[in-house]
């Protein structure tokens, strides 16, 4: 399909549409001012209807009252007039208005089944003013039937009130109706021909101009489309089969198409375009040795992360082999302990032992089950670690109570060796806020590798000291033992690592405790610092943030006096 009918077509159905739209929407509000109209008509009616009935009744007395004072009923009445007026009315006119009841006195004001249903309308609802809708009468004819509703009042009473059956002056039976009663309705209908013929002619006159400025609109949008669109976009096509055939000195004038708004910039655009499509195809040789170049050099980035990605899926093998070893080096450690707890369990049952060498075996149970208890804490509290369910619990910490709880836990390990261990406090040393119980781990797993790295009857030195320079506390723990390479420095805080090595190991070991402390020392705020050189031994120092204790006592205005 051609752009102008792309264009004209969707056009055409929208403004169709909103046309047909509006005609609905015009027929419809004619419609209801019709009825509008038809209702006024029959409200005015009504009340004229009304004031004749009200006149008569407030004039009764008057007319049958003689000249001498004497009462000489004329016949006169209410209903007499009212239905007669209303017969007169509809003789001359196209109009039918009728007194009605359900019950009447005479048989020709019978209701009919509408009005009926208005009676029980009016007396389902006291409330309800009048009753209105569309019916059929005279051989068909549709009407707009309009009733209002007739009620007792004091004036009725002499023929419609009590007592019920008496003979009223008209020679009828009273109904004993109470004053508010409904008697019967007032039944005005209208011919709604004349207004559906005049709804009719103003319906087609506004569909005719409808499509009248339906077709000006579609033929100006045509006349537009054409001149704007559709004859640019056909020249713009045109260079574009000129330029796909080769021609890349074609270009196009804007003014020369008419082209206006987006056309013209899309001609500008379009010369753009071919100006540099010239361009281009002048030195595309260049441009393909440039493009040669960055395909060379992005092999060779390739290449340098294929060989990335091969040391990547190396360290991966190595990792798996290690998690291996890991788990045979785990169950050798957990094993040694409880094979030599209970080789000296058998030995303590032997009756010969004297208590020298019963003391021994306990020394040696004491330091195996330190051993075993200190490597399962290890593993548990890694694996915390790792889950992020480690927090400091903050206490008073006296450096001296440290110490001395140290020197208790790491003496069986330090007799198992036969070693010579040296502890010093600084006594200016404040009071300040840490994990007792971690702090404590770290200074026995710093120990326990002094104790293990070093040889038997060696010594090992615990220095804790304030640092007056940066406000911090320093543990230090010195050995005697094998030290530490400038390369293994880099790894011992690892988990699972050791010095020369973390799988040919030259000691046992989980390879946890120095990552423990390190992280241990972190959450404090801290780090530790390692001084060595291999085969001289080594100083391992903790540094830890002094936060001082707060010991306000609240005053009156919240502080110590």
């Amino acid at each position: 399909m051609r752009l102008k009918y792309r264009l004209a077509l969707p056009t055409t159905i929208v403004v169709s549409l909103l046309l047909v739209v509006s005609i609905v929407a015009d027929v419809w509000l004619q419609d209801r001012q019709s009825e509008e109209a038809m209702r006024e008509k029959a409200y005015v009616l009504s009340q004229q209807m009304q004031a004749v009935w009200d006149f008569m009744a407030v004039n009764q007395d008057r007319i049958n009252t003689d000249a001498d004072g004497s009462y000489n009923f004329k016949g006169l009445h209410c209903s007499i007039v009212g239905t007669s007026v209303g017969a007169l009315f509809t003789d001359r006119t196209d109009y039918i208005i009728r007194y009605v009841s359900d019950a009447p006195r005479n048989p020709r004001n019978q209701a009919d089944s509408l009005e009926e249903e208005a009676i029980h309308a009016f007396r389902e609802n006291a409330n309800l003013a009048r009753y209105s809708l569309f019916g059929q009468m005279r051989e068909g004819e549709e009407y707009y039937r309009y009733m209002v509703p007739l009620k007792m009042n004091s004036s009725c009473a002499d023929c419609h009130g009590d007592p019920a059956g008496e003979m009223d002056v008209t020679g009828f039976a009273k109904e004993g109706l109470q004053d508010g009663d409904l008697v019967g309705v007032a039944s005005i209908s209208i011919p709604a021909e004349s207004y559906r013929e005049d709804l009719t002619a103003r319906v087609v006159l506004r569909a005719l101009l409808s499509a009248v400025v339906l077709a000006a609109c579609l033929f100006t949008i045509y006349l537009v489309t054409m001149r704007y669109v559709v004859r640019p976009v056909g020249k713009v096509e045109a260079a574009m089969r000129d330029v796909g055939a080769g021609d890349l000195e074609t270009r196009i004038d804007p003014a020369s198409i008419n082209a206006k708004g987006e056309l013209e910039a899309l001609s500008v655009y379009f010369n753009e375009m071919t100006a540099e499509l010239d361009s281009l195809q002048q030195d595309l040789e260049g441009k393909v040795c440039e493009r040669t170049e960055q395909l060379a050099e992005a092999n060779s980035i390739l290449e340098r992360q294929a060989r990335e990605l091969e040391a990547a899926n190396d360290r991966l093998q190595a990792d798996d082999r290690y998690k291996s070893h890991y788990f045979t080096m785990m169950s050798h450690e957990l094993r040694t302990p409880l094979t030599a707890i209970r080789a000296h369990i058998d030995m303590l049952k032997e009756p010969s032992l004297d208590a020298g060498e019963r003391q021994s075996v306990i020394r040696s149970i004491q330091a195996n089950t330190m051993a075993l208890s200190k490597l399962v804490n290890n593993i548990l509290d890694s694996a915390r670690l790792e889950a992020g369910a480690v927090n400091l619990e903050k206490e008073v910490i006296d450096v001296a109570d440290i110490v001395n709880q140290l020197e208790k836990v790491i003496e069986p390990l330090v007799a198992a060796k036969g070693m010579r261990p040296s502890f010093k406090t600084d006594e200016d040393a404040p009071l300040f806020m840490a994990d007792e119980d971690k702090l404590l781990h770290i200074l026995e797993n710093l120990c326990t590798n002094a104790i293990k790295y070093s040889e038997e009857g060696g010594s090992i030195w615990v220095e804790a000291y304030w640092n007056r320079e940066d406000d911090t506390m320093r543990f230090d723990v010195s050995d005697e033992g094998v030290g530490v390479s400038e390369e293994d420095k880099q790894i011992i805080f690892q988990k699972f690592m050791q010095a020369e090595s973390a799988i040919a190991r030259p000691v046992s070991g989980s390879g946890l405790g120095l990552s423990l402390a390190k992280e241990y020392a972190e959450l404090h705020g801290g780090t530790i610092e390692v001084q060595s050189k291999k085969g001289e031994g080594s100083v391992f120092r903790v540094i830890i943030p002094c936060e001082r204790p707060d010991f306000d006592i609240d005053g009156e205005d919240g502080r110590a006096e």
